[in-house]
């Protein structure tokens, strides 16, 4: 008589998923992402140095197309609620409810309190872009000869 034969690999192939990520991030740490390796990667790798040490950041750019589509998706879903509607009857009670006065509020205000605490979300990010310009023109500054900086200089008397 044969049994019942039940095989699961989740957990193996989760542990070598784990294993093998370890093994990448070390890898990664050592080939690619050293500043004085950057020159001799191929392009791939320069990508994967560039995202790696956070060269630019992206969450500016995720940020305005959530907004897009979540004000998007307000105005639609909004209308589309205009023709909703629910009926109840169970013979001895009867309900009906319209939900257009909810999709209306949703197309009108969403959007509004969205971008209310979308601007909030950029305001932050400008910030942190502005304090990095202003870290990189002071490093800038300072990594001047100093040949340059005393000829720009007016003679004290």
């Amino acid at each position: 008589m044969l049994g019942t034969i039940s095989i699961n690999t989740t957990t193996f192939f989760t542990v070598m998923g784990i294993l093998i990520g370890i093994a990448a991030t070390v890898l990664l740490y050592i080939f690619v992402l050293p500043e004085n390796k950057r020159e001799k990667l191929p392009k791939i790798l320069k990508v994967l140095h560039d995202i790696f040490n956070m060269k630019q950041l992206w969450l500016e750019t995720f940020l305005r197309g959530l907004y897009v589509l979540s004000s998007t998706l307000c105005i639609t879903v909004g209308a589309c609620m205009l023709f909703s509607f629910s009926i109840y009857d169970s013979g001895r009670y009867s309900y009906s409810h319209w939900y257009g006065g909810y999709g209306i509020l949703l197309a009108i205000l969403g959007p509004v309190v969205l971008r209310i605490v979308f601007e909030g979300l950029m305001m932050f990010i400008l910030l942190v872009k502005n304090t990095i310009q202003i870290n990189n023109k002071l490093k800038a500054d300072a990594e001047q000869p100093k040949e340059e900086n005393a000829a720009t200089e007016e003679p004290q008397e």
